[in-house]
């Protein structure tokens, strides 16, 4: 904000603060502009002189004020032997001066009583400065923050920050529980046997192919399983991608890969189909190949 400053000689001075300022550092500027000590002359506003240690808001100064320095004299007038004082007390204080007062000792006790390291919101930036990263405010320093703190500005902001977190916290959905699945580790007994018979399809000359795999140590419970596997996908042999792998696994044996053609497989009624014999512990799969002079 801009103030003015009648200087000695009535001449005035114009001087850009903020009002989280203090008396001293504006007697500081002026003293640069009029080229004298700032020991040597005190500033007065509305007829009260201004105490250097108290800051420009104490005093109802905005933006536009009209200050006076005026020069310190020698001497002075006997506060202490004035009516109604006590000696040695200095005189009696104004009104105005006692809320001041009041206020800078209640400052000096909340600076001893609150650890402002634990505060979230206050950063200090490379100016110096302090600011409010809640309520964006800028403060000269850790007295003029921690009474920002307790203004309804920053309260209000604290009240809106804990129910947005409160409304969040509410409304988030917790993670799903991962089932805690056993895996069962068996021994493995070997290959099983199995037998491949290679077929025609006397209409289409297609290629098919019937496997039949036994279990005949199969453990309770358990039926056989398979799948077709790209060459792409192991690591045994170089990838050819003119074949691909038909897998049967069942416990407590090891699985086993067959290398059959890269053909599309035909998956029509009575193509494709597998069968489990519980009795004769044999896994049954057809399969049949779509003909090639289809595929072109």
């Amino acid at each position: 904000m801009d103030v003015f400053v009648r200087g000695i000689g009535s001449k005035e001075i114009h001087v850009i603060v903020q009002e989280t300022d203090s008396v001293n550092g504006l007697k500081y500027q002026v003293s640069k502009l009029m080229g004298i000590p700032a020991s040597l002359f005190n500033l007065a506003f509305n007829a009260h002189q201004l105490i250097d240690a108290n800051y420009l808001s104490d005093y109802g100064i905005v933006h536009g004020s009209t200050l006076n320095a005026l020069m310190s004299l020698k001497g002075g007038m006997d506060f202490q032997n004035r009516v109604g004082t006590k000696f040695g007390g200095g005189g009696v204080m104004s009104e105005q001066q006692a809320n001041i007062d009041r206020r800078e000792r209640l400052r000096k006790l909340a600076l001893e009583t609150v650890d402002l390291s634990k505060d979230p919101y206050i950063l200090k930036n490379h100016l110096g400065t302090f600011e409010c990263k809640l309520c964006l405010t800028l403060h000269s320093n850790e007295g003029n923050y921690l009474a920002h703190t307790q203004g309804k500005r920053h309260q209000t902001n604290l009240a809106r920050r804990a129910a947005k977190d409160a409304a969040e916290a509410s409304a988030s959905v917790p993670p799903p529980q991962k089932l805690d699945v056993p895996k069962i580790r068996t021994i493995k007994i070997g290959l099983p046997g199995y037998k491949v018979t290679k077929q025609r399809d006397p209409d289409t000359g297609a290629r098919m192919l019937l496997f039949q795999i036994f279990y005949p140590d199969i453990m309770d419970g358990y039926q056989p399983r398979h799948r077709f596997m790209s060459a792409f996908e192991q690591r045994v042999e170089v990838a050819d991608k003119n074949f691909q792998y038909l897998l049967f696994a069942c416990e407590p044996y090891e699985t086993i890969a067959f290398k059959i053609p890269n053909l599309e497989v035909d998956k029509s009624d009575g193509k494709f189909y597998t069968n489990w014999d519980k009795s004769g512990k044999s896994f049954t799969l057809h399969v049949a190949f779509v003909p090639e002079n289809t595929n072109k």
